[in-house]
Formats: C-alpha cells, structure tokens, sequence
C-alpha cells in the first residue's frame, strides 16, 4: 500500500502528464509543501509559497466581500498561468492545488478539478 505522500505525488504526476501541466503542488496556507511534482527549472518552494499568498489574499477579499468559499483562482500571464484550487479537511483547515500551466496548454481545468478531488480523499483518508 503506498504511503499518503506516495499517492500524493501520483496524483500530481497524472495531473502534470493528462493536463500538460509544468508543475503541480499540494501545500498548507501557510506555504509549506506537502507534495509535489515539478519539471527542472521551477523551485516547488517558490511555487508552493506563492500559490498559498495568492489563495490567502483572495480569501481576506472573499471574508471582507462575504462571497462564500472560494473555489478557484487562476492568474492569466502571457507566458501560462497560475492555478490554485482549495480543499479543506474536516477542521476547516485549507490545503492549495498550485498548478503551473504553460501558455500553450488548453483544457486543463478537467483534470486539475479531478486531481482535487482525489487529493481530497487521500487527505480525508489521512486527516492530517
């Protein structure tokens, strides 16, 4: 039986392969990594870190706005985009799905939502 990090890290290999994703991370709010997949040339820490102040910002907006949970956000650039994707575990903590998408890339947002969902029962599974 593989250990939850294990499937973790598939999860986000199937996700980088059937999306055409450059990187996808898993982290707490805070920013720390808790598994990753990532090509040569991207620091998962940098990623992880910048994934959880995106989604943090946007949810201070969310509270102030009273807009309910938030479910994704994702930042357009001209060379990809930035994707993150929220989960929470059963004491309201929040863990962010980060995916870097390169500019080329279409019809990813299937498959980041179905790495979510089960990166979202490993965690249950877990309760970390």
């Amino acid at each position: 039986m593989p250990s939850t990090l294990d499937s973790l890290t598939e999860i986000l290999e199937e996700l980088n392969k059937t999306g055409r994703v450059k990187a996808s991370i898993v982290a707490t709010d805070e920013g720390f990594v808790i598994a990753s997949a990532v090509r040569r040339g991207v620091d998962e820490k940098v990623a992880a870190a910048m994934g959880s102040f995106v989604f943090n910002t946007a949810d201070r907006a969310r509270d102030e706005l009273k807009l309910g949970r938030i479910r994704d956000i994702t930042i357009r650039c001209e060379k990809g985009s930035l994707v993150c994707k929220s989960t929470f575990l059963e004491d309201e903590r929040p863990v962010v799905l980060a995916a870097l998408v390169p500019r080329t890339t279409r019809f990813y947002i299937r498959e980041v939502n179905k790495a979510l969902r089960e990166i979202r029962e490993v965690l249950r599974e877990l309760e970390i």
